[in-house]
C-alpha cells in the first residue's frame, strides 16, 4: 500500500494553474497576434516562462496558507494548554484533601469528577484543534 505525500496535490496544483496559464496564453497569442514563422520559438518561451512564474506563485500562494493555518493551530494549542494547566490546579488541591479524608464513597466521587474533567478537557482540545467548535468571540455573544 502507497501512502501519497501530502506535497503530491500541491504541487500539481501549481502545475495545474501553470499549464492553465500557458494554454491560455498561447491560444491568446495564436488568436491575436499575426503568425510569424520566425517568432514561434520566442512565443512558446515566453508562453512556458509565463507558465513558469504562475507555479511558482500558486506554490509561494499555497505555502502562506499553511503558514497561517499552521500559526492559528498553535495559538489555539498554546491556549488550551494553558487552561488544562489551570483546571487541572484548581481541581488537584480539593482532590488531594477528598483523598486524605479517607471516606471511601468521596473518594469514589472525586476520582469520577476527575475523570469526568480530564475527558471535558481532552474533547475540547480535540474539537477546537480540530475546528469543529469555534471558540472565538462573536459580537452577538459577548453583547448582552
Amino acid at each position: 500500500m502507497k501512502v501519497k505525500s501530502r506535497e503530491e496535490p500541491k504541487v500539481m496544483k501549481a502545475l495545474g494553474c501553470g499549464v492553465l496559464v500557458w494554454i491560455s496564453s498561447s491560444a491568446a497569442q495564436v488568436a491575436l497576434v499575426p503568425m510569424d514563422r520566425s517568432q514561434i520559438l520566442h512565443q512558446i518561451i515566453a508562453n512556458s516562462i509565463g507558465g513558469l512564474v504562475a507555479v511558482v506563485v500558486t506554490l509561494a500562494i499555497q505555502l502562506k496558507h499553511e503558514e497561517v493555518h499552521y500559526q492559528l493551530a498553535m495559538e489555539r494549542a498554546a491556549i488550551l494548554a494553558e487552561l488544562n494547566h489551570h483546571v487541572r490546579n484548581a481541581v488537584f488541591p480539593m482532590h488531594i484533601a477528598v483523598q486524605s479524608l479517607g471516606d471511601a464513597d468521596a473518594k469514589k466521587i472525586a476520582d469520577e469528577a476527575v475523570e469526568r474533567i480530564n475527558v471535558a478537557l481532552k474533547d475540547a482540545t480535540a474539537d477546537a484543534l480540530s475546528r469543529k467548535v469555534d471558540y472565538s468571540f462573536s459580537r452577538s455573544a459577548g453583547q448582552v
